[in-house]
């Protein structure tokens, strides 16, 4: 290494310490960091604040770790676009509509993102899914609710019922009962939803509304806590409303009709308050039991355990008071979530929302960069590529490609010069400084790149 380089280095690498001598060594890199500040002056306050300046509060992003991660969010959805059968511009507008979301309540993206991906494998399209999570976000931060279970819920209730996702505000109005249901008994929103998931089709063909539905699950919740043998409870006890045998056999043993006169399901609640009329006027456990015996003794189990649990105390009664609570429900999520969200750890998600999506648009350009510059160089001759194979690309075909990349970028003698540098490490070293100087971030010089490149 000549005297000159070497003093060439020792000053750049001290520059802090030593002004004066910078002042040559400023000159001399001039033509470099002209073009160079141009370039990175708009991203320094991004990467000093993803590089750590924020990590006291959990809040850091490192650079590759960006790069890597907004190419993986291109390509999840994309994914999710393809399923949906949407065009580019509606998949980019996803992107804007998850980090502003997420901006908006704190929720971790990718838990959003999640949701609107099983909503789309559900079969509603872009703007059906994108209403509906909108609500479901909204829920989330208020009861912590996860994003693909709540999905399943709302889903089936729009196979069930014949909602419309599709018309906004739905999904919130249909989240607010199920809240308000949930904070009526045992089950909370998020078991209601893996609840609902199971029994909502059953429960509407045994003529039960939507908010009828809700209380009747939160019913049966007092009597029994755990959620996997609630679900399993309320499927059961459905079957005296839809299993033909069953039913045939209950207006038989205590004369209630099911159905009116027109031959249209009666209301559900209405038929076991019937029920629950006759059974509470016998006086004796004898009778009550043969008439149990008498009405469901050839059904399941299960289904004389939530019936008689029905019969019983309550249940009934308050069955038809959480129907009334769920039917003045709206409105409660929008109302509760400004207390809920304020708090630490949702106001910190919100700020990470915005750094991650500040991140991601300084990592898309550099992604598309390095994806063109990988085609470029990759694809067949005939498809405008120029071919390489592995062995050309780590003799040193490939620097071509990189060459002409820079030169696009920076242009100029300074960067000529540093391409034809690239293979030197004291030379690395050097212009490393330059860059150093002209953009106030440190960077990594690699000194084991194969031969060539």
């Amino acid at each position: 290494m000549s005297t000159d380089l070497k003093l060439f280095m020792r000053i750049l690498a001290n520059a802090s310490g030593l002004k004066s001598e910078m002042r040559g060594s400023r000159d001399a890199v001039h033509g470099f960091t002209s073009h160079a500040k141009r370039e990175i002056d708009g991203l320094k306050g991004t990467l000093r604040t993803l590089e750590g300046r924020l990590a006291g509060i959990g809040v850091s992003f490192g650079v590759m770790t960006q790069l890597v991660s907004s190419a993986r969010l291109d390509k999840s959805l994309t994914q999710i676009g393809q399923t949906a059968g949407a065009t580019g511009k509606e998949v980019q507008g996803l992107r804007k509509d998850l980090f502003s979301m997420s901006k908006d309540t704190g929720q971790v993206m990718d838990n959003l993102k999640s949701g609107y991906d099983s909503l789309v494998q559900s079969g509603l399209d872009m703007r059906e899914s994108k209403n509906t999570l909108q609500g479901i976000n909204v829920a989330m931060a208020v009861t912590g609710a996860q994003a693909q279970t709540l999905a399943k819920g709302l889903t089936t209730a729009q196979a069930a019922f014949d909602f419309d996702l599709a018309k906004p505000g739905q999904a919130l109005v249909l989240l607010d009962k199920m809240t308000v249901a949930g904070r009526r008994g045992n089950a909370e929103l998020e078991n209601l939803s893996d609840i609902f998931g199971r029994i909502g089709v059953n429960a509407a063909a045994a003529g039960m509304s939507f908010d009828t539905t809700l209380a009747f699950v939160e019913a049966l919740s007092l009597l029994e806590k755990n959620p996997e043998r609630l679900a399993t409870l309320a499927d059961s006890t459905l079957r005296v409303f839809t299993n033909a045998r069953y039913m045939k056999e209950a207006q038989k043993g205590t004369g209630i009709k099911f159905f009116d006169a027109n031959g249209q399901r009666r209301d559900a609640l209405a038929v076991l308050n019937d029920i629950r009329a006759q059974y509470s006027k016998l006086k004796t456990d004898q009778a009550r039991s043969r008439f149990i015996e008498k009405a469901f003794g050839k059904a399941d189990l299960d289904t004389i355990k939530g019936l008689r649990a029905l019969m019983q105390g309550a249940s009934l009664n308050k069955m038809a008071a959480f129907t009334n609570d769920i039917a003045r429900a709206g409105g409660t999520l929008k109302r509760d979530l400004p207390a809920a969200v304020d708090n630490a750890v949702d106001q910190v998600g919100r700020l990470k929302a915005t750094l991650k999506e500040a991140a991601d648009e300084f990592a898309r350009p550099i992604n598309d960069a390095v994806k063109d510059l990988i085609k470029k160089g990759l694809n067949d001759k005939d498809k405008g590529g120029l071919g390489l194979s592995g062995k050309e690309i780590l003799a040193g075909g490939g620097a071509a490609v990189v060459s002409a990349l820079l030169l696009k970028r920076f242009g100029g003698a300074a960067a000529k010069r540093m391409i034809g540098r690239l293979g030197g490490t004291a030379a690395g070293v050097a212009e490393g400084k330059a860059l150093e100087y002209a953009a106030g971030v440190t960077p990594v010089f690699v000194t084991n790149w194969p031969a060539g490149m």
